[in-house]
């Protein structure tokens, strides 16, 4: 049997997904293939080797590689690219960036936002009814609350074009019920609205995707379908405020300025964060300005200025 063999229908799973990166929980992927026994307690397993095994071969025979994994929850998330030599423990630097390009993107930060004050119905402020909605009422766990907040982030979502592809095309609302109080839950209080210096460090950027992940299995347990990775940042986004929108036009953005990996992950986040605090001047005068009806945390701020300028160069209204 050839090396990979035995694991190539992952392989071959993988080279169709064509998705930039993708999160599994080791229950999704035992449909695939069959997880070895040793790989539920060695973390080595999942590593990505210069001379792989059959198992690790799975992956880096589709140009993924192992990006992140969490054997007590039992997840592992799949990115395209070879794999780095080792990940270094000295903290990440901040991406320079050209003036102009920041520049540019602050622009698009204030053009975004702008473009709700002309129109008291823009699909943009959707956010902000979503965000406001689930700020008040977090904490009230009733059946009614529950709908409520379903309600709005259903519409949030629908506003913000995330039915089309989508297993949510095909159910109510109320699918979204699990999902909600998940959210709600105590356990996450700490991660809203949390400030970039908070993004920026790794035990809370560990938080973030945990809470990702675990809002994917709602879904799944709902019987609802897999989300892909934009859907669960727009929810991020819209609920607790925590990430910004990995969206096709949010990760342009990223491609073109190099600020940070263009997926979803710990590292993406906190090179995110750190290049806030770096800027944190001209950010906290954006923030200001789009102060007028509810207070735009960080994670925001970063998706509003990426999401225009990547929106924008695809459209060919800003040079890139």
């Amino acid at each position: 049997m050839a090396i990979g063999d035995k694991y190539a229908s992952l392989t071959s799973w993988l080279q169709r997904c064509g998705q930039e990166s993708i999160h599994l929980s080791f229950r999704e992927l035992n449909t695939i293939i069959e997880i070895p026994d040793c790989a539920y307690r060695n973390r080595p397993s999942w590593s990505n080797p210069q001379k792989p095994s059959s198992f690790n071969s799975a992956w880096l025979n589709a140009g993924y590689r192992v990006s992140a994994v969490d054997l007590n929850e039992q997840w592992v998330e799949f990115t395209q690219g070879q794999p780095k030599s080792r990940i270094s423990n000295r903290p990440l630097s901040i991406k320079a960036i050209d003036p102009n390009i920041f520049a540019a993107l602050l622009h698009c930060g204030y053009d975004c936002y702008d473009a709700t004050t002309s129109d008291p119905n823009h699909r943009y402020l959707s956010w902000e009814h979503c965000h406001e909605a689930f700020r008040q009422h977090r904490q009230s766990h009733d059946e009614n609350s529950i709908d409520y907040l379903c309600l709005h982030l259903a519409w949030y979502l629908a506003s913000w074009g995330m039915l089309r592809n989508s297993f949510l095309m095909q159910k109510d609302y109320k699918i979204h019920t699990k999902a909600v109080k998940l959210i709600c839950a105590p356990e996450w209080n700490d991660l809203w609205d949390i400030s970039a210096d908070k993004m920026a460090d790794v035990g809370y950027a560990r938080r973030i995707i945990a809470l990702s992940e675990k809002i994917r299995i709602s879904y799944i347990e709902a019987s609802a379908g897999v989300a892909t990775g934009t859907l669960l940042t727009k929810i991020l986004l819209g609920t607790v405020g925590c990430a910004p929108a990995y969206d096709r036009f949010f990760r342009h953005a990223l491609s073109l300025t190099g600020i940070a990996a263009q997926s979803f992950t710990e590292k993406s986040i906190i090179a995110l964060g750190k290049f806030y605090m770096s800027h944190e001047a001209e950010w906290k005068a954006l923030r200001q300005h789009c102060s007028e009806r509810v207070e735009y945390p960080p994670a925001k701020i970063i998706d509003m200025c990426f999401f225009e300028y990547g929106y924008q160069n695809s459209a060919g209204i800003v040079d890139e």
